[in-house]
């Protein structure tokens, strides 16, 4: 099927596609490659950026009556597409509506497809500190509200106030408090579609938080293989050690698999080099975590997400 707009006029009965009487842009054949991190994987069967959340709510709601998987892509850090793609809908949350970034101190509201590193800037110059040390993670807040993204300075969980959640029927509901759990890298909204959240920080001194962000990008920077963008995080880190510590220790940092390899400075990412296959990454993520499990016991939950 070649890629392109699905044309309108059949209805949810018709001859044509199920999204064709919705009013909304969906694009069939989709290569995904490029809305990834690693640049690898083949095409989506539906994508589609929706304009607004009422847009956004036909789609996923279309999608539960007629059983077709749903995925949401935001900076596709931690996504690995197989080859063959997805037999699914993708949807992408770029649109205005669904990327803004408000002062509202002293928190700060984000839409999901907003970038990490826009919010963390808008945070820096308006004073607010407790973001500064997330400068150097890529993707968008939802993916990172999804995956609880963070590191040495904390996690993006310790500030979430509320977000803000569409469920499989469409319903657009804010989940607070006792609703919200954050772990390792990892969280349970898993469950619907991310729209944006509320974030509590605290007043600080822009100029010193504008040092210390500056610091931890220089860090991160230094520790990246030079020239690499294509890098993922393979495991989440197991009770009482790191993944990182555990493939180091575990000999696992020669592994090699076509055109993906360990990413030198940091034993628990993957490379995905020219010419690497969505089944070059899978396979070596499977013999790293062989490897660990061989010589620890110990089972890894894998970071990235295959489709």
């Amino acid at each position: 099927m070649a890629k392109g707009e699905a044309s309108g006029g059949a209805g949810p009965t018709g001859d044509g596609g199920p999204f064709d009487d919705l009013g909304v842009a969906v694009s069939e054949a989709e290569p995904l490659a490029p809305h990834t991190w690693l640049g690898i994987g083949g095409p989506a069967r539906y994508f589609c950026e929706p304009v607004d959340r009422g847009a956004l709510g036909r789609v996923v709601s279309r999608c539960r009556e007629r059983s077709i998987r749903l995925r949401v892509i935001g900076g596709g850090t931690n996504v690995l597409v197989p080859s063959a793609g997805f037999d699914g809908m993708v949807v992408r949350l770029s649109a205005p509506e669904f990327s803004g970034v408000v002062v509202d101190r002293p928190t700060i509201v984000a839409g999901a497809g907003a970038k990490l590193v826009h919010v963390v800037s808008a945070a820096v110059q308006a004073g607010l500190g407790g973001l500064e040390t997330l400068v150097g993670i890529p993707g968008t807040v939802g993916g990172a509200l999804v995956g609880n993204a963070g590191g040495r300075g904390g996690d993006i969980g310790d500030r979430v106030l509320s977000v803000t959640v569409m469920t499989a029927d469409g319903t657009v509901v804010e989940r607070t408090g006792a609703e919200l759990a954050f772990g390792s890298r990892w969280s349970n909204l898993d469950d619907v579609v991310v729209l944006g959240c509320r974030l509590e920080l605290e007043e600080e001194d822009a100029d010193l938080l504008t040092k210390r962000m500056q610091k931890r990008w220089i860090v991160d920077r230094a520790e990246q293989q030079a020239g690499v963008r294509s890098v993922a995080m393979m495991f989440k880190d197991p009770h009482g050690a790191t993944a990182e510590s555990l493939v180091s220790q575990s000999g696992a940092r020669d592994i090699r698999v076509g055109q993906a390899s360990i990413h030198s400075p940091r034993a628990n990412y993957v490379v995905a080099h020219p010419g690497c296959t969505s089944d070059d990454v899978r396979r070596l993520v499977e013999q790293v975590r062989s490897r660990v499990r061989e010589r620890f016991g110990v089972e890894l939950a894998p970071q990235i997400e295959s489709w």
